[in-house]
């Protein structure tokens, strides 16, 4: 009986995926003993996940740092910065006080997290101990590690892994053959679990999940909401009424789908690959699309900082903002605080 056509690829990628998942297995053994991770000389919060692409990562990201902050912490962020050209760093994106060079160097993600966390420096490179040690220099005493389930080699107090409550696990294989960086066991070494994009706060899928793999780790629940609209200079617009969508990002599914229920009319939509870089050129072209349905261009917040200023002000694009929610707000908080005092457990 021959495979259905959708599940032939992940079968023939089979074997990469062994392979991967082998080393995978070698790496994490290193690191699996006692005082094997370099400790930074403050507490560190790590924010990651199991599966490549979009899982809400930078929202919420975003919202522990704003926490942390208002909390009387001060946070910073460090993070690799994918698709920049920061190589092993660090490089210090911000000192609280916005960006100091561009994404091209830092990638889209610390860009705008830079852009959107006034107070809180951001430290971009491969290398997350060097900084660590940046983050320090600049007055943290909390680090966000952002992205850091897979990144062994710096110690947290705090191990927090984001799951897709659509379809947390994708089709369970690893790469290539599938989306997941590790097996579903090495969820066991997670502090607590977050079901994003759950559906009315419901994190089932995921808390199946913490059952088998991280038994008795707590299990929350976080979604996003709109918060407003800005234009390409990042000036407080409208919402469009009827629109022409376009982006580039890990997952635009949920994308598209909320800005039809935040009421916008979608007339034509262009998906792009993830970090794409965009051209001048096919601003234009998307900008021809628009003004074809007579409708605006309207893209996501990550997507604004990979367009060229003036090519994008041409063309009139208006970006969606988002912010991540936390259903159990207070205990979510606590433990993130336990963390930033050094007595997470």
């Amino acid at each position: 009986m021959r495979a259905p056509a959708g599940r032939l690829l992940p079968l023939l990628l089979a074997p990469l995926a062994a392979a991967y998942g082998a080393a995978v297995r070698a790496r994490n053994r290193r690191f699996d003993g006692p005082d094997r991770a370099a400790r930074a000389p403050v507490p560190v919060v790590s924010v990651g996940n199991l599966a490549a692409g979009g899982t809400g990562k930078t929202p919420l990201v975003a919202w522990i740092a704003r926490r942390l902050l208002a909390e009387g912490c001060r946070p910073a962020v460090v993070t690799r910065g994918f698709g920049g050209r920061a190589g092993s760093g660090p490089c210090i994106l911000s000192d609280g006080a916005g960006p100091r060079t561009t994404w091209e160097i830092s990638g889209d993600e610390p860009y705008l997290l830079a852009r959107a966390l006034p107070g809180v420096p951001v430290v971009v490179g491969s290398d997350r101990v060097a900084g660590a040690g940046a983050a320090v220099s600049c007055g943290a005493d909390v680090v966000v590690l952002d992205d850091g389930f897979q990144h062994r080699r710096l110690a947290r107090d705090l191990d927090l892994v984001l799951l897709d409550s659509r379809l947390p696990l994708g089709n369970g294989r690893l790469l290539p053959a599938g989306p997941l960086r590790e097996p579903p066991s090495s969820l066991a070494r997670a502090s607590a679990l977050v079901a994003t994009r759950a559906p009315d706060g419901d994190p089932a899928a995921v808390l199946e999940i913490a059952r088998r793999h991280a038994p008795g780790k707590p299990v929350f629940a976080s979604s996003h909401r709109p918060a407003g609209f800005v234009d390409a200079r990042g000036v407080e617009t409208g919402k469009p009424e009827r629109a022409v969508a376009f982006c580039g990002i890990g997952d635009p599914v949920p994308f598209l789908a909320d800005v039809e229920r935040d009421g916008v009319v979608l007339l034509a939509a262009r998906v792009f690959p993830d970090h794409h870089p965009y051209a001048p050129r096919e601003i234009r072209g998307l900008a021809r699309l628009a003004a074809r349905h007579r409708a605006p261009l309207l893209t996501t917040e990550k997507d604004l900082v990979r367009l060229p200023p003036e090519a994008a002000a041409a063309a009139g694009v208006v970006a969606r903002r988002i912010e991540a929610t936390v259903r159990e707000e207070a205990a979510f908080a606590a433990l993130l605080l336990r963390a930033a005092k050094g007595a997470a457990q």
